[in-house]
């Protein structure tokens, strides 16, 4: 019997030797459930060692939303007392006795409360600001910008020791995939060759100082002259033709009506340069097109704001059967002319974006896509021609790349850092190469229809500057009205867009689009019946001062 008694106290000692420690559960705020053993098997730990022991815990001192627990799963009768685990909360120094923990309780970290005012006013403005932006391309649209979504997965990560792989996916797919794009909605391009040598000479600045001594050496000549870099708007028509422009094959009978593949193209009639433009020989100035164009789209219900002289211009052109297709910028940058240079730079892409959102807004997302940007340098007149990849634009829309403002100190802007990381080749980057934004195309000359021909003065008929008719054009003008036997001579001369359009400002709105109608015509090829009445003779003489 003694030794039966001495067994049995053998076999309890070595039973409560070997049994295992009390278990903990701790359920984060992702949703993951931590086992973690109770430090030293002791009832008297507190629960602030209990979570440090597994990462969890509150350092942040200067955090405004401590993170709290509850004992149990949260929602049931017996874990309706919320405990702070901050370090300025008591809570932590409560012992595992005191809270009744043992083997498989479970400590359920709550998630950071959000003010709900705070939470009001950021939804609103994210609902708003989701609701006001326009996505040129919703296929590759974000809903919400990276920094958004990597500060959202931030504060819901708070309470575990990382972010799952859930997480970084949902952070992830935030990020634009920048890759090139092997083609744009255009083809090619026709570049009125009269307009672009126009704006070419607009460029070169006179400096010649006035001295009673004036050199007659080419070489101080050449020094006198500079170049002020311009920008101006391209209008023009989007027209369909076969892609290969060789001869034409021979047709049969059996021949299909749609072998012959098709394209659409853009071709150039006019180039319009907004007045007062206040460039240098380093950088354009956008804003003088920009400032107009981009805030066109008001409400109605507000007070109707004098036209602007960018507003006038695609009135006109819309008399004449004309749209905004892309535009032109002049630079002198020697950088872009080198082996692997690139005539388009990030403040370009940029800009060119800018516009290209506001035409789609205007025409329509798949005709206002079919914009161009046209580089020209304004030393030698050379010009190339791009289109911009969709995901530029759509990244401009959505404010990732920078604002132009910010790169106009910078010497150049090939190379951009962005504000959120894109996904280049499979990796994540903030330094992007302006090359990716760019879709090549091709690019030919022809004569605008409204360019004023190829005996137009490459000077132009109206003011660099205001925009206003030159007093030999108002007398070139007056003898055409005046000579009452060939009206062709006058249309030949009102085949000018900067002519039609300084006119529009002196005639009215109603007289200058009977006027657009008929030089429309006129420069269409119906140049028989196409006669100008006595009544527009006469607003036109009066207009001129004859």
């Amino acid at each position: 019997m003694i030794c039966y008694a001495i067994l049995l106290a053998s076999y309890t000692t070595l039973v409560s030797s070997t049994t295992s420690p009390t278990i903990l559960r701790i359920r984060t705020v992702d949703g993951s459930v931590l086992r973690v053993p109770l430090p030293n098997d002791d009832p008297t730990s507190t629960l602030s060692s209990i979570l440090t022991s597994v990462g969890v815990a509150n350092n942040d001192d200067d955090d405004y939303t401590p993170l709290k627990c509850q004992v149990g799963l949260p929602g049931r009768s017996d874990c309706s007392t919320t405990l702070d685990i901050s370090k300025s909360g008591t809570d932590g120094q409560k012992t595992a006795q005191e809270l009744g923990l043992k083997h498989g309780s479970m400590i359920t970290i709550l998630p950071p409360p959000i003010d709900k005012s705070t939470q009001d006013v950021s939804s609103n403005t994210n609902n708003n600001n989701n609701n006001d932006r326009f996505d040129p391309f919703p296929d590759i649209a974000k809903s919400t910008s990276y920094s958004s979504a990597s500060k959202r997965a931030r504060a819901l990560a708070r309470g575990s020791r990382s972010m799952n792989y859930g997480d970084i996916s949902k952070v992830r797919s935030t990020m634009h995939t920048v890759e090139p794009q092997s083609k744009g909605s255009l083809l090619r391009v026709y570049v009125c060759s009269v307009a672009a040598a126009r704006f070419q000479n607009h460029c070169i600045v006179n400096n010649t100082p006035t001295s009673k001594k004036k050199s007659s050496s080419k070489r101080k000549k050449e020094q006198q002259s500079q170049v002020e870099n311009r920008i101006a708007l391209l209008f023009g028509t989007i027209n369909k033709e076969r892609v290969n422009q060789g001869p034409k094959k021979a047709r049969t009978s059996l021949s299909s009506s749609v072998e012959d593949k098709m394209c659409e193209v853009g071709k150039v009639h006019a180039i319009w340069e907004p007045p007062l433009q206040k460039g240098n020989d380093k950088l354009y100035d956008d804003d003088c097109l920009l400032s107009a164009y981009l805030t066109s789209d008001t409400d109605s219900s507000k007070k109707k704001k004098k036209e602007t002289p960018t507003e006038r211009a695609i009135r006109v052109a819309t008399y004449l059967g004309l749209q905004p297709i892309g535009w032109i910028f002049s630079y002198t940058d020697e950088d872009r002319h080198t082996d692997d240079a690139l005539p388009v730079h990030g403040r370009d892409a940029i800009i060119g974006a800018k516009l290209q959102i506001e035409t789609m807004k205007r025409l329509g997302r798949e005709t206002g896509s079919k914009f161009v940007t046209l580089a020209l340098d304004g030393r030698v007149g050379a010009c190339e021609a791009f289109q911009l990849s969709d995901v530029c634009v759509q990244m401009v829309a959505e404010d990732v790349l920078p604002s132009p403002s910010t790169l106009d100190g910078e010497t150049s802007t090939r190379y951009m850092t962005l504000k959120d990381p894109v996904v280049i080749s499979g990796e994540e980057t903030k330094k992007l190469d302006s090359v990716l934004l760019l879709v090549n195309m091709a690019m030919l000359s022809h004569v605008g229809l409204y360019s004023g021909g190829t005996n137009a003065p490459v000077t132009g008929n109206v003011k660099r500057g205001s925009g206003a008719l030159l007093i030999k054009t108002r007398k070139r003008l007056l003898a055409a009205i005046n000579d009452g036997g060939d009206n062709s001579k006058v249309f030949k001369e009102l085949c000018d867009f900067d002519i039609l359009l300084a006119l529009d400002g002196m005639i009215g709105s109603t007289e200058s689009e009977k006027l657009c109608m008929l030089v429309r015509k006129y420069a269409r090829g119906q140049k028989k019946g196409t006669v100008l009445d006595k009544h527009l003779k006469l607003v036109l003489s009066s207009a001129l001062g004859g």
